[in-house]
């Protein structure tokens, strides 16, 4: 992923139930805009922020179970000069906070949303 515009993220679990780890992975980070149309005829954007990751190289080094993406979960990439804070998460249009980014299963789409500055 390295060739493809891959960037170094660090993956974090932060949570008062599981078991807490983080580590640095590379990510090929990517926006799509999601259209709605609201009761009142208005369309509605949002902005999602997914992070492709190889599901291989991910699972490797979750220390704990499960070995999958978990809402709530952090990914922190720096952006300019700041590092931010991006929360694992399903936007209100999506169904899932992750999804297959290929037909192989070689890697995850994780959906997230910026939260704030670390």
């Amino acid at each position: 992923m390295e060739a493809y515009g891959g960037v170094q993220v660090m993956y974090r679990r932060v949570s008062s139930k599981l078991s807490n780890f983080s580590f640095n992975i590379v990510a090929v980070p990517g926006r799509n805009p999601v259209d709605v149309v609201n009761s009142e005829g208005v369309v509605l954007r949002s902005q999602i922020q997914d992070f492709v990751v190889s599901i291989a190289k991910m699972q490797s080094k979750m220390s704990a179970d499960p070995k999958t993406p978990v809402r709530g979960d952090e990914i922190v990439m720096k952006v300019g000069r700041h590092n931010v804070v991006f929360i694992v998460t399903a936007d209100d249009f999506a169904t899932s906070h992750y999804e297959p980014a290929d037909s192989y299963g070689v890697a995850w789409r994780i959906h997230s949303k910026a939260d704030r500055l670390a």
